[in-house]
């Protein structure tokens, strides 16, 4: 995928930047690339700059809040970040942690169709299993209480110590 490989090719710049080396590939998805670096820290190279705005605006949020954990789940502090390269480098976490807020929404709830939000939530249910989606959805209205919606609710995102 051509945005891949751009996105690698920012990160490698933004850490020739600040002399980090680049690693292991941690993740990557719709929204990005996420390589470990030397510093024991992650960055995560966007393929759109509108999902590296909404991101860094969580992260911000998050900051402004000092919040580190929310309902008991570890959240990545924001090390730093590069608005030309669409790069965040944060901090790295072990579970139980929440992360990956590109596809959050500031200070104002998605505004899905009821059998839509319906849907969805059935899915992350059997995704999650019934016992911890109770448990995801108090982490997710500690996160509203900041103005922040997670949208992008999955186990990966949302990890359990076991």
């Amino acid at each position: 995928m051509e945005w891949q490989q751009d996105a690698i090719h920012r990160l490698q710049q933004y850490a020739m930047k600040r002399g980090l080396v680049l690693l292991e590939r941690l993740g990557q998805g719709y929204d990005g690339v996420v390589v470990s670096t030397s510093h024991a820290t992650a960055l995560k190279s966007f393929a759109f700059e509108r999902l590296y705005r909404r991101e860094l605006d969580v992260y911000r949020r998050l900051r402004d809040h000092r919040v580190d954990e929310v309902s008991g789940f570890t959240v990545p502090g924001l090390v730093d970040f590069d608005d030309s390269l669409w790069v965040l480098e944060m901090e790295i976490v072990s579970p139980p942690f929440v992360l990956d807020f590109a596809g959050a929404y500031l200070d104002q709830a998605p505004d899905y169709p009821p059998e839509v939000m319906e849907e969805w939530e059935a899915d992350k249910r059997e995704q999650f299993g019934d016992e911890r989606w109770e448990t995801v959805r108090i982490v997710m209205f500690a996160f509203q209480r900041m103005g922040i919606y997670l949208a992008d609710v999955k186990p990966g995102n949302i990890m359990f110590v076991d």
